[in-house]
Protein backbone atom coordinates (compact mmCIF):
# COMPACT_ATOMS: atom_id res chain seq x y z
CA UNK A 1 0.00 0.00 0.00
CA UNK A 2 1.64 3.51 -0.94
CA UNK A 3 1.90 5.55 1.71
CA UNK A 4 -0.47 8.98 1.96
CA UNK A 5 0.82 12.48 3.35
CA UNK A 6 0.60 11.85 7.20
CA UNK A 7 -1.85 14.31 8.66
CA UNK A 8 -1.53 15.57 12.48
CA UNK A 9 -2.23 12.45 14.72
CA UNK A 10 -2.68 14.95 17.75
CA UNK A 11 -5.29 14.37 20.87
CA UNK A 12 -5.60 15.35 24.52
CA UNK A 13 -2.63 13.31 25.97
CA UNK A 14 -0.88 11.69 23.22
CA UNK A 15 0.58 12.68 19.85
CA UNK A 16 1.49 9.88 17.05
CA UNK A 17 4.88 10.99 15.05
CA UNK A 18 6.26 8.62 12.66
CA UNK A 19 8.56 6.02 13.89
CA UNK A 20 12.21 7.07 13.03
CA UNK A 21 15.98 4.77 13.44
CA UNK A 22 16.39 6.53 16.05
CA UNK A 23 13.14 5.07 18.60
CA UNK A 24 15.19 1.97 18.05
CA UNK A 25 16.31 1.42 21.29
CA UNK A 26 13.53 2.67 22.68
CA UNK A 27 11.17 0.09 20.39
CA UNK A 28 13.82 -2.86 21.27
CA UNK A 29 12.82 -2.20 24.98
CA UNK A 30 8.93 -1.92 24.70
CA UNK A 31 8.76 -4.66 22.17
CA UNK A 32 11.15 -7.55 24.42
CA UNK A 33 9.30 -6.54 27.50
CA UNK A 34 7.95 -9.35 29.53
CA UNK A 35 4.88 -7.83 29.34
CA UNK A 36 4.73 -7.29 25.54
CA UNK A 37 5.99 -11.00 24.94
CA UNK A 38 3.58 -12.65 26.84
CA UNK A 39 0.79 -10.94 25.21
CA UNK A 40 2.30 -10.93 21.40
CA UNK A 41 1.62 -14.03 19.36
CA UNK A 42 5.05 -14.07 18.00
CA UNK A 43 7.06 -14.49 21.18
CA UNK A 44 10.61 -14.58 19.69
CA UNK A 45 12.72 -11.62 21.07
CA UNK A 46 12.95 -8.79 17.83
CA UNK A 47 17.33 -7.96 17.32
CA UNK A 48 18.11 -4.85 16.47
CA UNK A 49 19.23 -6.47 12.68
CA UNK A 50 15.24 -7.64 12.75
CA UNK A 51 14.13 -4.27 13.86
CA UNK A 52 15.96 -2.36 11.14
CA UNK A 53 14.99 -4.74 8.22
CA UNK A 54 11.55 -3.97 9.64
CA UNK A 55 12.01 -0.43 9.42
CA UNK A 56 13.38 -0.58 5.83
CA UNK A 57 11.77 -3.27 4.21
CA UNK A 58 8.48 -2.70 5.43
CA UNK A 59 7.74 0.83 6.79
CA UNK A 60 9.80 2.91 4.70
CA UNK A 61 8.65 0.68 1.96
CA UNK A 62 4.59 1.71 3.16
CA UNK A 63 3.91 -1.92 3.70
CA UNK A 64 3.55 -0.93 7.47
CA UNK A 65 2.35 2.35 8.83
CA UNK A 66 4.18 2.37 12.38
CA UNK A 67 4.06 5.45 14.35
CA UNK A 68 5.61 6.38 18.06
CA UNK A 69 3.50 7.38 20.98
CA UNK A 70 4.56 10.30 22.03
CA UNK A 71 3.44 12.28 25.41
CA UNK A 72 2.00 15.41 25.09
CA UNK A 73 3.03 17.37 27.50
CA UNK A 74 6.56 15.87 28.12
CA UNK A 75 7.25 14.96 23.65
CA UNK A 76 8.39 11.55 25.89
CA UNK A 77 8.17 8.32 23.87
CA UNK A 78 5.80 5.79 25.37
CA UNK A 79 4.95 2.82 23.02
CA UNK A 80 3.81 2.34 19.34
CA UNK A 81 1.04 1.51 17.44
CA UNK A 82 0.87 0.31 13.92
CA UNK A 83 -1.08 -0.79 10.51
CA UNK A 84 0.13 -4.05 8.49
CA UNK A 85 -1.04 -7.11 6.46
CA UNK A 86 -2.68 -4.43 4.12
CA UNK A 87 -5.23 -5.63 1.30
CA UNK A 88 -5.63 -3.23 -0.94
CA UNK A 89 -8.71 -5.01 -2.52
CA UNK A 90 -10.91 -4.91 0.32
CA UNK A 91 -8.98 -1.47 2.06
CA UNK A 92 -8.23 -3.14 5.07
CA UNK A 93 -5.29 -3.62 7.84
CA UNK A 94 -4.61 -5.37 10.62
CA UNK A 95 -3.55 -2.58 13.73
CA UNK A 96 -1.34 -3.18 16.79
CA UNK A 97 -0.14 -1.50 19.77
CA UNK A 98 2.89 -2.17 22.39
CA UNK A 99 3.54 0.49 25.50
CA UNK A 100 6.11 1.13 27.62
CA UNK A 101 5.36 -0.92 31.08
CA UNK A 102 5.29 2.76 32.86
CA UNK A 103 2.27 3.82 30.32
CA UNK A 104 0.02 1.35 30.83
CA UNK A 105 -3.25 2.46 32.28
CA UNK A 106 -4.22 6.06 32.19
CA UNK A 107 -5.96 6.01 28.78
CA UNK A 108 -2.43 6.40 26.46
CA UNK A 109 -3.34 3.06 25.21
CA UNK A 110 -7.01 4.00 24.29
CA UNK A 111 -6.13 7.49 23.13
CA UNK A 112 -3.16 6.44 20.46
CA UNK A 113 -5.86 3.95 19.03
CA UNK A 114 -8.32 5.86 18.41
CA UNK A 115 -5.93 8.25 16.56
CA UNK A 116 -4.74 5.33 14.38
CA UNK A 117 -8.20 4.73 13.41
CA UNK A 118 -8.55 8.54 12.65
CA UNK A 119 -5.42 7.82 10.43
CA UNK A 120 -6.81 4.58 8.92
CA UNK A 121 -10.30 6.01 8.21
CA UNK A 122 -9.94 10.02 7.51
CA UNK A 123 -6.08 9.45 5.93
CA UNK A 124 -6.06 6.02 3.98
CA UNK A 125 -9.55 5.79 3.53
CA UNK A 126 -9.31 1.87 5.08
CA UNK A 127 -12.58 -0.22 4.64
CA UNK A 128 -11.79 -1.94 7.91
CA UNK A 129 -9.06 -2.09 10.37
CA UNK A 130 -8.72 -5.87 12.07
CA UNK A 131 -6.94 -6.83 15.30
CA UNK A 132 -5.75 -10.69 16.93
CA UNK A 133 -5.74 -10.21 20.24
CA UNK A 134 -4.73 -13.75 22.50
CA UNK A 135 -7.95 -14.64 24.50
CA UNK A 136 -5.94 -14.16 28.57
CA UNK A 137 -5.34 -10.62 27.45
CA UNK A 138 -8.06 -8.87 28.85
CA UNK A 139 -6.18 -5.72 29.09
CA UNK A 140 -6.32 -5.72 24.74
CA UNK A 141 -9.89 -6.70 24.95
CA UNK A 142 -11.16 -3.98 26.69
CA UNK A 143 -9.16 -1.53 24.60
CA UNK A 144 -10.01 -3.13 21.53
CA UNK A 145 -14.19 -2.73 22.97
CA UNK A 146 -13.34 1.27 23.78
CA UNK A 147 -12.04 2.21 20.57
CA UNK A 148 -14.96 0.80 18.60
CA UNK A 149 -13.62 -2.39 17.46
CA UNK A 150 -16.79 -5.45 17.60
CA UNK A 151 -15.25 -9.01 18.16
CA UNK A 152 -16.07 -11.05 15.56
CA UNK A 153 -14.65 -14.29 16.33
CA UNK A 154 -13.64 -16.58 19.18
CA UNK A 155 -11.13 -19.33 17.96
CA UNK A 156 -10.39 -21.94 20.45
CA UNK A 157 -6.91 -23.80 20.67
CA UNK A 158 -6.13 -21.02 17.42
CA UNK A 159 -2.19 -20.92 18.00
CA UNK A 160 0.23 -22.89 19.84
CA UNK A 161 2.35 -20.16 21.94
CA UNK A 162 4.87 -22.03 24.63
CA UNK A 163 3.94 -25.35 24.60
CA UNK A 164 -0.25 -25.05 24.79
CA UNK A 165 -2.69 -23.98 22.48
CA UNK A 166 -4.57 -20.64 23.16
CA UNK A 167 -7.29 -19.38 22.31
CA UNK A 168 -7.35 -16.28 19.66
CA UNK A 169 -10.24 -13.26 19.28
CA UNK A 170 -10.54 -11.29 16.20
CA UNK A 171 -11.91 -7.79 16.66
CA UNK A 172 -12.80 -5.50 13.30
CA UNK A 173 -14.10 -2.31 12.72
CA UNK A 174 -15.44 -0.78 9.65
CA UNK A 175 -15.34 2.86 8.79
CA UNK A 176 -19.05 3.09 8.83
CA UNK A 177 -19.34 2.18 12.34
CA UNK A 178 -16.60 4.32 13.74
CA UNK A 179 -17.99 7.53 11.86
CA UNK A 180 -21.32 6.76 13.78
CA UNK A 181 -19.63 5.84 16.90
CA UNK A 182 -17.31 9.13 16.99
CA UNK A 183 -20.60 11.46 15.93
CA UNK A 184 -22.59 10.12 18.67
Amino acid sequence: MLRKECMELAGEKVFLREITEKDTDDVLKWRNSETVVKNFIYRKKVTRAEHMEWLNNKVSAGRVHQFIVCINTTGNAAGSVYLHNFDSTSKSAESGIFLSEKFLGGGIGTEAYRLLLLYSFETLELHKVKARVLAYNSASTRLHEKTGYTQEAYLREEVFIDGRYEDLILFGVLEQEWKQKRIT
